[in-house]
């Protein structure tokens, strides 16, 4: 006979004489298979059975002493682990038990066959925790030790089979499936953070029993925490915290007892991420009740916990078996280790310390964005920002501004020599600030205020739009758009909450971040007499010190100079007021904004310059209707239609059109 199946018949002999000893003599009269079956089994049976050397023995007495964590064997725990294998295996058994006790395998048998007739609340508790991990019980049932012991499968499966059980680890549906990494899995190294994956590993190696390690902050900490269980020798097992959830409903117990068995059976570890402070809104529970319905039944049967949590979350641990460790944003150079690292093991050609200055992305952000670049094969870039901005993008969850990549040039603009220079100054700020910062060591003297904020003022039509279009053209950045409307809210702190989704967001990316009329948010501060006006205030102190922290490049333009806070002009580096243009440059903005010669008769452009004191956009709207008026004729663009779309302008602004104001032209008028 097989080790297990004489086990299975010594317990049923083990029983039937218990009975017997209780008064219910002949107890297999009505069962004559179980009869037949033990009495099979004989003293050679047995003898061989004791000295015996199958695989089945090892993994049994294996199983036995792992589940218990200790060398000797809990004789209770090992009658209760024969119970439940002898009536899983032998349905008749099963049917046995439930006609002469009303159950089947329980914790309260295994006592009293090992003769213990009312074992305490801590015996009972701490055979069901060892129990658990490779039986499935019935928790509703009280008291509990008479709670029913279930074989789980792979108990069957790692027990029965002659050969060793390889198995993948399973899905667990209930979880969302999660994701298993294997310890033995391929995984590229840490280019930051590898001192802090040893720390953290011999931090839970030196503890006397299993502990939760959390890990804050942003970025790298999943990857981080599958560096830790390969440091541990165990496999992990990542699930969302979400799916915590199912630990507070009444499913809870065949929930947890599922992942329990998965995790001892794999050998793994848990990694549970994703945790917000407002999820336990959602549960309607508290961190107490988070820590005792999921962290404190996965610790008492011996599963180390790695907690992956925003920023600001954190237990008390001063009570508690844990320990917290924030990931830092990364520095400058901290990115340009994680671009060589990347660029070393893919053969890539990338400049790392432009990348690292240009794009302010976590360890993970800059694994998925040059994964994507690659699979494009492009290689260029500008893919680069875009695949990057888009990766971003589709983690937010409210659009609140357009992303756009400009191909208006800053030679395309028609502004005095002055601004033109401040342009150029300004990108060099954008491309080569880092030098200043970190090679001339004035990083200590300016440990905040090192964003590029530009201010851009002056009438409608005059350039500010182009300009921010330009700049982020010319830095081969994408420009972010604010859109005002989706910022500002009504209800407290929603506007604040934006407000840092959309910096966030620039900062990784280092998006240009372009707030046009930006009087609207970035307005005067007024008296407090109302309550809104207090909270108005708040917004406008929040986005202050939000500028503060901002190394990116931030562009504000207005119409109303004036009706700006002071604070915030005092925060931007470059000022750039726009005037209705001169004759000159209104020549040049004519000139560029009509179609090619093909398409038009000769047109007179220097009288227009010197006889219509448009701006820049005035200008292209002219041009664009007299465009329409051509094309509806069927003819070439020519004066006459280009003076009939100023009028339609003059009409539009309610500006007065005069006798004789057409002039030399005033033929094509009448």
């Amino acid at each position: 006979m097989e080790f297990i199946e004489t086990a299975i018949y010594a317990v049923m002999v083990r029983t039937y004489f218990y009975f017997e000893d209780m008064g219910r003599t002949n107890s297999f009269e009505r069962f004559p298979y179980l009869k037949t079956l033990t009495e099979r089994l004989t003293e050679e049976a047995l003898d061989a059975w004791e000295h015996g050397a199958e695989i089945q023995e090892s993994r049994y007495w294996e199983l036995l002493k792992s589940i218990g964590g200790r060398e000797k064997v809990d004789p209770v725990v090992h009658t209760a682990l024969d119970l439940c294998l002898a009536a899983s295996c032998v349905s008749e058994f099963a049917f046995y038990l439930k006609y002469h006790t009303d159950n089947t395998a329980t914790l309260q048998l295994a006592f009293e066959l090992e003769g213990i007739s009312f074992p305490s609340y801590k015996e009972i508790s701490d055979r069901m925790l060892q129990l658990q991990k490779i039986c499935r019980i019935d928790w509703q049932r009280s008291p509990l030790s008479y709670a029913t012991l279930e074989a789980d499968h792979r108990l069957l499966a790692y027990l029965l089979v002659d050969e060793k059980s390889n198995s993948e680890p399973l899905r667990l549906p209930a979880f969302g499936n999660g994701e298993w990494f294997l310890c033995q899995e391929p995984l590229h190294p840490m280019f930051v953070h590898q001192e802090l994956a040893n720390e953290c590993a011999e931090w839970l190696q030196e503890g006397l029993s299993p502990a939760v390690l959390q890990i804050a902050g942003k970025g790298g900490r999943r990857f981080l925490t599958k560096h830790i269980a390969r440091l541990l020798g165990q496999n992990l097992f990542l699930m969302s915290a979400e799916k915590c959830r199912e630990f507070f409903t009444e499913t809870a117990e065949e929930q947890k007892g599922e992942l329990i068995r998965e995790l001892f059976w794999q050998d793994g570890i848990l990694c549970l991420h994703g945790l917000q402070t407002e999820m336990f809104a959602k549960w309607q529970a508290s961190e107490e009740d988070f820590w005792k319905n999921v962290v404190s039944p996965l610790l008492d049967t011996g599963i180390w916990i790695l907690l992956c949590t925003e920023e600001h979350f954190s237990f008390d641990y001063s009570r508690l078996i844990g320990k917290k460790v924030d990931l830092k944003p990364l520095s400058r150079e901290e990115r340009q280790l994680v671009f060589e690292g990347f660029a070393s093991m893919y053969g890539l050609s990338i400049d790392c310390v432009r990348y690292s200055v240009r794009y302010r992305l976590s360890a993970g952000e800059i694994a998925s964005a040059v994964g994507l670049w690659r699979q494009e094969g492009t290689g260029t870039e500008q893919d680069f920002t875009r695949i990057s901005t888009q990766l971003l993008n589709s983690r937010n969850e409210k659009t609140l501004g357009s992303i756009s990549y400009p191909t208006v040039e800053l030679a395309d603009l028609k502004v005095p020599d002055e601004i033109q220079q401040t342009l150029e100054q300004i990108c060099c700020s954008a491309i080569y600030g880092y030098r200043i910062f970190d090679e001339w060591g004035l990083k200590q003297q300016y440990p905040y205020g090192r964003a590029v904020t530009v201010m851009l003022t002056g009438p409608p039509g005059t350039g500010k739009t182009m300009t921010a279009n330009g700049i982020a053209n010319e830095l081969g950045l994408p420009l972010y758009q604010v859109d005002l409307s989706r910022v500002m809210d009504k209800y407290i702190g929603e506007t604040e909450k934006h407000l840092e989704q959309i910096f966030s967001f620039a900062e990784k990316t280092n998006a240009v971040l372009f707030f046009d009329e930006a009087d609207a948010l970035f307005g005067r501060r007024g008296e407090v007499t109302e309550g809104k006006d207090r909270y108005a205030n708040m917004e406008v102190a929040y986005i202050l010190q939000r500028i503060e922290q901002f190394e990116g490049i931030v562009i504000l333009s207005t119409n109303f100079y004036k009706n700006i806070d002071k604070a915030f002009l005092r925060r931007m580096k470059y000022v750039l007021k726009y005037q209705i243009p001169n004759k000159t440059i209104r020549q040049g903005i004519w000139e560029s904004c009509l179609p090619s010669e093909q398409f038009r008769e000769e047109v007179d452009t220097d009288y227009l310059a010197a006889q219509f004191e448009f701006s820049g956009g005035m200008i292209k709207n002219v041009v664009l209707s007299a465009c329409v008026i051509a094309v509806h004729k069927g003819k070439p663009l020519d004066m006459e239609h280009l003076l009939q779309a100023i009028r339609a302008e003059y009409e539009k602004m309610e500006w007065p059109v005069a006798a004789g104001m057409w002039g030399e032209y005033e033929y094509l008028m009448i």
